[in-house]
């Protein structure tokens, strides 16, 4: 992508120096080793030019995707266990990138995620750091290409992530 292109998106303002971008996600894999979605995550870092992305994740418990977060997520305990990580990110990180997925869990599981990510809202206005958004959703790194691909079917990829990457208006 060009350096015209780049600094009319948005996504620019991730570019300066000293940037480090808080990825904020789901929960660990269970299944996989995660690469694709790390790679997905260096991608960006790179396509932006963030000078550096941390990861922290919403739940502690590896899981194998939401049906999984409602089983092993009913009690409050794999809530609770990733709060000081999502603290020690949020204190090193000068901007978030929500990507924590669009499908909440079921039943009881579901309270304790929208009670996290309440949580975690009120750490980000504390902070006063700016949340970022693939599309303007909290979409994870292994739904961007399907995204970019409906809503930019005739761009590459790289491009379409870029211009993807959207910064959510301040919280009043």
């Amino acid at each position: 992508m060009g350096e015209s292109k780049l600094s009319e998106n948005p996504a620019h303002a991730l570019s300066q120096p000293g940037t480090i971008l808080l990825v904020l996600m789901s929960n660990p894999p269970s299944t996989t080793t995660g690469d694709r979605t790390r790679r997905r995550v260096e991608l960006l870092q790179t396509l932006v030019g963030i000078e550096e992305t941390v990861t922290a994740n919403l739940f502690s418990i590896p899981t194998y995707r939401t049906g999984e977060i409602s089983e092993a997520g009913v009690d409050a305990d794999g809530w609770l266990d990733a709060r000081p990580a999502i603290v020690d990110a949020m204190d090193r990180c000068t901007a978030v990138m929500l990507a924590y997925g669009g499908q909440e869990p079921a039943g009881q599981a579901r309270m304790h995620f929208r009670e996290q990510i309440s949580w975690a809202e009120k750490l980000i206005d504390a902070r006063n750091l700016p949340v970022w958004t693939v599309g303007g959703r909290p979409l994870h790194p292994s739904r961007w290409h399907r995204f970019t691909h409906s809503n930019y079917p005739e761009v590459p990829f790289h491009d379409a992530l870029v211009r993807s990457v959207k910064r959510r208006p301040m919280q009043a």
